[in-house]
């Protein structure tokens, strides 16, 4: 038990800080500039207090210390959701938990990339790799496999042509497609596009981000 909380907290911590380099990498800046972070409306850099995952968006209510301007739930929301998975999947075998923490920030890279900015650095699926560890059922597809999943890249590419996906949502699909088989990302796609209905029906947005979803 105690393997697994201590993966979960050094999941949580990790999260906070991937959330922090997508965010800075897709304005130009490098993660560790400035040093300190700072509330985005304000600017004002924060105590140490603050940057506390989880408990320092409680302790503040919700709202920045200096300006009250009330606090994105984006952070808090994904290092719930990455200790969960982490102590979902995490075991007492070191390497294995080692694997899924650096699984689960590679996941959070992509998903607040395509949030903040609607974009994927291709790079970032190889955080991915580890997934063939993980998975103790993978193996590489058969030639009709291959040939259906090929068809499908094409159809998706077709999608693109036509705006009704971005390439870096085709690209993280054909990631899924070798990595779990046509079944499974079926199943990813389809509850995918059934949490993102929602928002796109209440919202109307022209670019809904799709990668948090998948």
């Amino acid at each position: 038990m105690f393997a697994k909380l201590f993966t979960v907290f050094i999941t949580i911590c990790l999260a906070s800080f991937t959330n922090l380099c997508a965010y800075r990498l897709g304005k130009g800046d490098v993660p560790w500039s400035p040093p300190r972070s700072y509330c985005p409306h304000c600017h004002h850099p924060l105590y140490w207090w603050q940057l506390i995952p989880i408990s320092g968006f409680i302790v503040q209510g919700g709202h920045c210390h200096f300006c009250h301007h009330q606090i994105s739930t984006y952070d808090t929301v994904c290092e719930l959701a990455c200790g969960l998975f982490a102590y979902m999947l995490a075991t007492p075998a070191l390497f294995h938990s080692f694997l899924v923490i650096i699984t689960i920030q590679a996941l959070l890279f992509i998903c607040s990339c395509d949030y903040y900015y609607q974009c994927l650095y291709p790079l970032s699926l190889i955080g991915l790799l580890p997934l063939f560890l993980i998975i103790p059922s993978w193996s590489l597809p058969d030639l009709a496999t291959w040939i259906i999943i090929m068809m499908v890249l094409i159809a998706l590419a077709i999608m693109v042509r036509l705006h009704w996906l971005g390439s870096g949502d085709v690209i993280f699909i054909a990631a899924l497609l070798f990595t779990f088989g046509l079944e499974d990302t079926a199943v990813i796609i389809l509850c995918a596009c059934l949490i993102t209905l929602p928002f796109f029906y209440f919202h109307r947005q022209a670019h809904l981000p799709f990668l948090p979803a998948l």
